[in-house]
């Protein structure tokens, strides 16, 4: 059995924090395991609601305002330049779907509790995040508290069954391309959750299309990334290392600024139709692995896979087995913790989902490897 130590993130403590938690929506939850092929993995574990130990937090001294500064109802932040900046309220993001249970070991030595913490700040953060884990039409949903929402696992339980899937109507299409284009909202979508079962992709995409191809982008249902390329897998917890960044798209390098690689294992390709179509991420395989566009006022981050949520794939601390030089001498430079940057990979696309929040800030652990400090 491999050996785990917690991966710890505290996320700025900046502002005030807003909850928008109500009798479906939850706060920070774990995770349930299950499932014979879930995204490449095998069975699962079950987890519960996570939180970080205080003494496990590492968050910087106050800045020290000076008395001469106008009111800032939600405080201060300090640059790197040392200016003092007003924060606006919390980043707060919606997650709809169910939060992905694989990962590592198939899920009974991983969760994605790393994500939720980063995506939460645990208390007293610069982020909130919201789980909806139970299907709801979106026209019901007040898309008016957030800035962010997110599409995971589209179906009522894990492990996957697809009478399960969640079913939307043009109506719910609508509802979140009116928030998206009209009102500014920011949307994330994620796949791969599911290997073998390409019918996973039908709910997100019928929100990203709806009757008119609002978004006009898509996925497609095919497996990418289904087999190591290398001997280098099993050294990032079985994830394909992948580094597929491209320059020749319009907010290039803000979207992959200091990324170096991510992990990926069974994903969906994607298709985006229409010129503000931004290809950040791409294989000469596996074709489009992640895209962004700006549409109406808002904007759109599409990815082709869910690793990025895994703890496992954090590389916060030298967690695994693998970080031994002596017992693992041929993994040196291919573990998460020395060769991935997921911290930076979700600081770049949160930052550029809603670029209004300068507040925005995620902080690891002194004790992180040097490659996990997050630029900004």
């Amino acid at each position: 059995m491999k050996s785990r130590h917690p991966f710890y993130l505290a996320i700025l403590a900046l502002g005030i924090v807003q909850s928008c938690a109500s009798a479906d929506v939850s706060v920070g939850v774990g995770g349930q395991g299950g499932g014979n092929t879930p995204g490449g993995g095998g069975g699962g574990g079950e987890g519960g609601s996570f939180a970080l130990p205080d003494a496990a937090i590492f968050l910087p001294d106050a800045p020290k305002v000076s008395p001469d500064l106008p009111p800032c109802p939600s405080g201060y932040k300090q640059d790197k330049d040392g200016n003092f900046i007003c924060c606006p309220t919390p980043l707060r993001i919606l997650s709809i779907g169910q939060v992905a249970k694989y990962g590592d070991q198939g899920g009974t030595g991983d969760n994605t509790d790393a994500f939720q913490a980063f995506m939460n700040g645990n208390t007293n953060g610069t982020a909130t995040m919201d789980m909806q884990t139970k299907f709801k039409s979106i026209g019901s949903i007040d898309l008016s508290k957030y800035d962010v929402v997110i599409l995971q696992a589209q179906w009522n339980q894990i492990p996957y069954n697809p009478a399960d899937l969640w079913t939307y109507t043009d109506a719910d299409a609508q509802a979140l391309r009116d928030w998206v284009k009209d009102k500014g909202g920011a949307l994330v979508t994620m796949t791969g959750y599911w290997s073998d079962q390409t019918l996973e992709i039908t709910p997100v995409n019928k929100l990203l299309n709806g009757s008119d191809s609002w978004s006009g982008i898509s996925y497609n249902g095919d497996d990418t990334f289904g087999n190591c390329p290398d001997n280098f897998c099993y050294c990032a917890q079985s994830s394909v290392a992948f580094s597929g960044w491209t320059t020749n798209y319009a907010d290039n390098p803000q979207l992959t600024h200091d990324v170096k690689k991510v992990g990926v294992f069974h994903g969906r390709s994607i298709k985006c139709n229409g010129t503000e179509c931004q290809v950040f991420a791409k294989d000469a395989t596996a074709g489009i692995v992640g895209v962004a566009k700006k549409v109406g006022n808002g904007r759109i981050f599409v990815w082709g896979d869910e690793w990025v949520t895994y703890t496992s794939q954090w590389g916060l601390a030298a967690g695994s087995q693998y970080d031994d030089p002596v017992k693992y001498q041929q993994c040196v430079g291919h573990t998460p913790s020395t060769s991935y940057s997921v911290p930076q990979f979700w600081y770049n696309a949160f930052r550029w989902l809603v670029p209004d929040n300068t507040c925005f800030t995620i902080i690891v652990p002194p004790t992180a490897p040097p490659g996990q400090q997050v630029i900004l």
